[in-house]
């Protein structure tokens, strides 16, 4: 370390230029493994050549034009050197490597862009053209891409990140969405070509032709894209590092706030007002995340994806719509769970988002009930969260927008799925369902509990309803079927099912009618289910009691002659002798 601030001294002293070449060993000390080493050995160069900078500009004109030319060639070729290094640190994997990068890049960035702004004999531009300074924007975006491409991920560069820079700063914020959202882009481009991966390391495509030369990659697929397929980082991994990112990257203001007066920091100096960085950054915001779930949406994500959008992300969309299409394609992902929560985020687009115009909205409303309907099988009931399958399907069912003509479809299906079903509480509440559909819609459902004799089908011996079929098909059978399950569930063994199923027996169309809500059954275990059984038994046993009628315990029988002498030999017997006996 002291050599480094020795070398400081010597190159930012008045015979500075004397000893310019000695910058040489700052950058053989870059190459040791000791970090702080390397980190001081940067810093210094970087205030070396900023120093150099500015006398260069303010002796233009006093020295020989070609050596000056030549000063500025050589502070062109060590900036460049200097900002490789940087990259090469990011690139590297390494957390701490990584880390420091950030950081050193940061202070780079300001400080180059406080040198031009405060640059009086020519602009910033001039200056940046001069010197080959590169706009802080494209730095920093240059510096993600080490970071996404990197052969590792690490999520303590993530956190260095989000908390020293994103957080604190409008413009680096910005830079950094505007740069999520093109390389989301990017890979969308590559993804979607037939047959085409993000990383492949052939030079001949599967049908055996050459593959596009790299020039012709980038032009079409873009610079960061054609980085990943020369890295052989995979579509995946791409977008697993820009979900990271993108999750812990701040949500924009409420659209009220932004006509208030503004507050915040900006890393740069720049002619930009800050809310012109908060205006842009909410739009910056949709684009990146609907670039985003336009990819192919890895399995293993697709879960915490669905629960984070409904509160992070859909609040500040403008058109919450354009998510339709990510959540059909996750309800056929094929996990059971997966489409449980994809049918969720397709219900609140419904309800709360009205997903579009009339038509639209009938086409989506029956999209959503033939997916919901294709989940009402007992596989789903054994979900360790079905609750929140139940809740999802009690209010899509109790919702205006369900067609009535779905109504007797869903009632069937629900008592179908009861009767294949071992757990009481799921039966309760399947039962409840089912009681509400027909007490709301009893126009289109009456015909299953009372349907008058015709002709032909009295001798009928088989249900034409096929719980597989789909919505459409099972809309068209439940016409000639009826709800046979309900009287099977008259003789269910727990008293809390036949005593609730009994209701179908009472006329219950009318208004004043008992109404069922099926929330208070999602509870209802095995074990709630017993005690409820033993204090309907007590209850039954005071009712009795007041009556002055006795509820026996045990009932005296009399012994049989016969039982008493086999019992007596039985018990005269050895263990072993009645072992040979049980096996006769």
């Amino acid at each position: 370390m002291e050599k480094v601030r020795n070398l400081e001294q010597r190159l930012l002293g008045p015979a500075g230029r004397q000893h310019l070449n000695e910058i040489s060993d700052l950058f053989t000390l870059c190459e040791s493994e000791d970090l702080r080493l390397v980190a001081a050995a940067l810093s210094s160069v970087s205030k070396a050549l900023a120093h150099h900078r500015k006398l260069t500009v303010e002796l233009a004109g006093e020295a020989d034009r070609s050596a000056e030319q030549e000063l500025v060639k050589w502070l062109r070729q060590h900036g460049e050197a200097l900002r490789s290094l940087l990259l090469q640190l990011a690139g590297s994997g390494q957390t701490r490597a990584q880390v420091c990068a950030v950081r050193l890049q940061a202070s780079l960035l300001r400080d180059e862009a406080l040198e031009m702004s405060l640059s009086t004999k020519m602009s910033g531009d001039e200056l940046a053209r001069l010197f080959g300074l590169a706009r802080p924007e494209l730095q920093i975006q240059t510096l993600l891409t080490e970071l996404l491409l990197a052969p590792r991920w690490n999520s303590q560069v993530v956190d260095c990140l989000m908390s020293e820079y994103v957080r604190e700063y409008d413009d680096f914020r910005h830079y950094m969405m505007s740069h999520l959202r093109s390389c989301a882009e990017q890979v969308g481009k590559v993804s979607r070509e037939p047959g085409s991966e993000v990383s492949k390391d052939t030079t001949v495509t599967d049908k055996g032709e050459e593959a596009e030369p790299p020039t012709k990659r980038k032009r079409l697929h873009g610079p960061f894209a054609e980085a990943a397929f020369q890295k052989g980082r995979s579509a995946e991994e791409l977008f697993e590092r820009l979900l990271a990112l993108l999750k812990q990257a701040p949500e924009p203001d409420p659209v009220k706030a932004q006509d208030e007066e503004v507050t915040g920091e900006l890393l740069l100096p720049t002619s930009r007002p800050l809310g012109h960085y908060r205006r842009e950054y909410r739009k910056l915001f949709q684009e990146a995340w609907l670039k985003l779930l336009g990819l192919r949406v890895p399995l293993v994500h697709c879960s915490a994806l669905l629960q984070l959008l409904p509160t992070s992300v859909i609040p500040h969309l403008s058109r919450p719509l354009l998510l339709s299409d990510f959540y059909l394609r996750a309800f056929h992902a094929g996990s059971l769970e997966i489409s449980v929560l994809a049918l969720s985020g397709l219900l609140l687009l419904l309800t709360r988002y009205g997903l579009g115009d009339p038509e639209t909205l009938s086409a989506s409303c029956g999209e959503f009930y033939s997916q919901l309907y294709s989940l009402l099988r007992p596989a789903t009931f054994r979900l360790k969260r079905r609750a929140r399958f139940q809740r999802l399907a009690a209010a899509a069912l109790t919702s205006g927008l369900l067609p009535g003509g779905f109504a007797a479809a869903f009632a069937k299906k629900c008592l179908r799925v009861a009767i294949a079903l071992p757990e009481p509480g799921s039966i309760l509440w399947l039962l409840s369902l089912a009681y509400g559909l027909i007490q709301r819609n009893h126009s289109h459902c009456s015909f299953l509990l009372h349907r008058e004799e015709i002709e032909g089908m009295s001798n009928l011996t088989k249900d034409t309803f096929d719980s597989e079929a789909d919505l459409t098909q099972a809309t068209k059978q439940v016409a000639s079927s009826s709800l046979w399950e309900v009287q099977l569930l008259f003789r269910h063994h727990l008293p809390a099912v036949s005593t609730l199923a009994k209701l179908f027996e009472r006329p219950f169309f009318k208004p004043t009618s008992r109404k069922l809500d099926p929330e208070i059954f999602l509870d209802q275990s095995v074990a709630k289910a017993y005690e409820q059984a033993l204090k309907s038994a007590d209850r039954q046993a005071a009712r009795l009691k007041a009556r002055g009628t006795t509820c026996p315990l045990a009932f005296q029988v009399e012994d049989d002659p016969l039982v008493l002498r086999v019992s007596g030999w039985a018990a005269a017997l050895s263990t072993g002798q009645r072992r040979i006996g049980a096996g006769l």
